[in-house]
């Protein structure tokens, strides 16, 4: 029941973040994690079924079923089974039913993840097989193959099966009204400011704002999941929300709305439930920061008809001292269950995911790749809309780095990105001073990890 309720607690946490517990893994669990990861197991003898668990809907149902497809014609002794958890896309309710999966002890082979918060707090619970030795095996150096690995004390959780780079997706046509150049690697957070001014036109419902920001916690701080080694916590495992970027970006953040009024005032983005994907593709605003994602929102016309095209400029950095590359860098993982039966056959399937280049949905997780068939597949046939040079140049760049240390993330660690989003929604709604929500937040954040120490 103690397990259970750990679980039940973590499905809740998640689903206050929207799309993005501690309690410690008992003694006899850490050893059993351990004593396993000291053997990878052998292949079974004879044919095996496993369960790759997402959450994917559409034209990605296809996709994988493709990329199964291809795999077992390789390996033909391991059967696939392509599993949705939920019908709905929704991120949210897979992790609710995953977690509630794994209180009740029932196996599981093979699940996405798509935070690496959400891999090492499973990790710290006993619920994922470490891959050091099945990688050892393979000669496979996680951190020379992929942009980011999960991590725990030491040990990896996951692999990198897709990357999400944040960038800013900016209209091209607002850009040449307003005479400004393609934005390039050191662009700062005043330049941003100073690009979203010149960019804003009209008035009333007529009007084009120079900028969007939506409501998820990366957009509280961008400045913190681009420039610390964790955006909630530091090393010792105490809020990190004193350092003084979350005072310069929630400054930014209100001098946007109230002085400059290039930005659509917080209120109006929650009370009218806004989203960053209509307000860009509905020229509602003229850029937004985003992930890479946005590019497969971009080419769908039937649900966000436009015809402007779209370029690309590397993420904003709060200074020219910060070195050049440095942003913030997500991702997709796959990982194994502790509970299944079938590990090595699970683990084959999940390295294959991240390697193969037949079917390409995303930006692979891999740091080496043809980036000329990748471009490719993820543009497609829509260069009208999508500026095909400085997309590339963004995703790209040998540059390009993370400065995350998953070693600071916690079992809890997704409890802390609402206390960061309420924060900066009391410092924009209640008029706070920067060092009173700073001061909130880190409040809130101690009790939250008080309650899980216990």
């Amino acid at each position: 029941m103690k397990v259970l309720k750990v679980l039940l607690v973590s499905g809740l946490a998640v689903s206050m973040l929207a799309a993005c517990g501690k309690q410690e893994a008992s003694q006899t669990a850490s050893e059993a994690t351990n004593a396993a990861a000291t053997k990878a197991p052998a292949t079974s003898n004879g044919p095996v079924t496993i369960k790759y668990y997402n959450w994917a809907t559409g034209p990605s149902i296809d996709q994988i079923n493709q990329i199964i497809s291809n795999f077992e014609k390789k390996n033909p002794n391991i059967h696939v089974e392509n599993v949705q958890l939920v019908n709905n896309g929704n991120s949210v309710e897979f992790y609710k039913k995953l977690d509630l999966m794994a209180a009740s002890g029932e196996p599981i082979d093979v699940t996405d993840f798509s935070n690496v918060d959400f891999v090492t707090e499973r990790a710290a619970r006993g619920v994922l097989e470490p891959l050091d030795d099945y990688l050892k095996k393979d000669s496979i150096n996680v951190d020379q193959t992929y942009y980011m690995t999960p991590k725990l004390d030491g040990k990896v959780y996951g692999l990198e099966s897709s990357s999400q780079l944040w960038l800013v997706a900016i209209n091209k046509d607002a850009l040449d009204a307003a005479k400004l150049p393609v934005p390039t690697w050191g662009w700062t957070w005043d330049d941003f400011r100073d690009y979203a001014k010149k960019m804003t036109k009209g008035t009333g419902d007529a009007k084009q704002y120079g900028a969007f920001f939506f409501t998820w916690g990366e957009y509280a701080n961008m400045s913190a999941y681009m420039e610390l080694p964790h955006p909630y916590l530091k090393k010792d495992q105490t809020p990190v929300f004193g350092d003084e970027s979350f005072k310069n970006f929630f400054n930014l953040r209100r001098a946007m709305e109230k002085d400059d009024q290039s930005v659509k005032l917080y209120s109006d983005v929650i009370g009218g439930k806004l989203r960053y994907d209509s307000e860009f593709l509905n020229g509602k605003a003229a850029m937004i920061p985003t992930a890479n994602f946005v590019v497969n929102l971009i080419k769908d016309t039937t649900k966000f008809p436009h015809t402007f095209k779209t370029v690309f400029a590397p993420m904003p950095v709060s200074s020219k001292n910060v070195e050049v590359g440095t942003s913030n860098l997500g991702g997709g993982f796959v990982s194994i269950g502790k509970s299944s039966k079938y590990k090595q056959e699970s683990y084959e399937f999940a390295k294959y995911l991240t390697e193969q280049m037949d079917v390409i949905r995303d930006l692979p997780g891999l740091k080496n790749v043809d980036k000329d068939k990748v471009m490719k597949a993820i543009v497609g046939d829509r260069t009208d809309l999508i500026d095909v040079d400085s997309l590339s140049a963004t995703l790209f760049d040998k540059r390009i780095k993370s400065i995350y240390d998953p070693s600071y993330s916690t079992a809890y660690s997704s409890q802390l990105k609402p206390v960061l989003e309420n924060g900066l929604s009391a410092f924009l709604l209640d008029n706070l001073t920067p060092e009173d929500a700073q001061k909130k937040m880190i409040d809130e954040a101690n009790k939250i990890i008080q309650q899980n120490k216990k």
